[in-house]
Parts: structure tokens; C-alpha cells; sequence
């Protein structure tokens, strides 16, 4: 049996907003936008897997236009 936090892997919407060194409001605009940022509520408290995060903001990464000179 784990002795680990069963929540370990999760961050509150404070927490997340620290992380990504932005307001708590931005949290809400992303969950907000379509295919928005993943959240899961427990207990009255929005969080967010990190696991989840990284994966939306994987999804977000794009290439720079290959056709525009440098």
C-alpha cells in the first residue's frame, strides 16, 4: 500500500497559476477556451493533474512558420 498522498498529483488552481506565473483569473480563462484546460472538482476545490497540464500545454506548442525567412 502507497503512503504517498492520494493527491500528490494534483494542484489547486493558486498553485497552478504560481507555477505558471500568472494570475488565478488566466487559470479561469483557460478552463474557459475551447478545449480548455482540464480540471477535476473535489470536495467544493477545483485541481488539475499535472499529468493533464502538461499534456494541454503540449498541445499548444506550435512551429514556427518554416517558410518565414529568419
Amino acid at each position: 500500500m502507497s503512503t504517498g498522498n492520494l493527491l500528490d498529483d494534483y494542484l489547486s488552481r493558486a498553485e497552478l497559476a504560481s507555477e505558471l506565473g500568472v494570475v488565478t483569473r488566466t487559470i479561469s480563462r483557460y478552463e474557459n477556451q475551447p478545449d480548455g484546460l482540464p480540471s477535476v472538482l473535489i470536495g467544493g476545490r477545483k485541481l488539475y493533474r499535472l499529468q493533464s497540464v502538461r499534456k494541454w500545454i503540449e498541445q499548444r506548442e506550435r512551429c514556427p512558420n518554416p517558410r518565414r525567412a529568419s
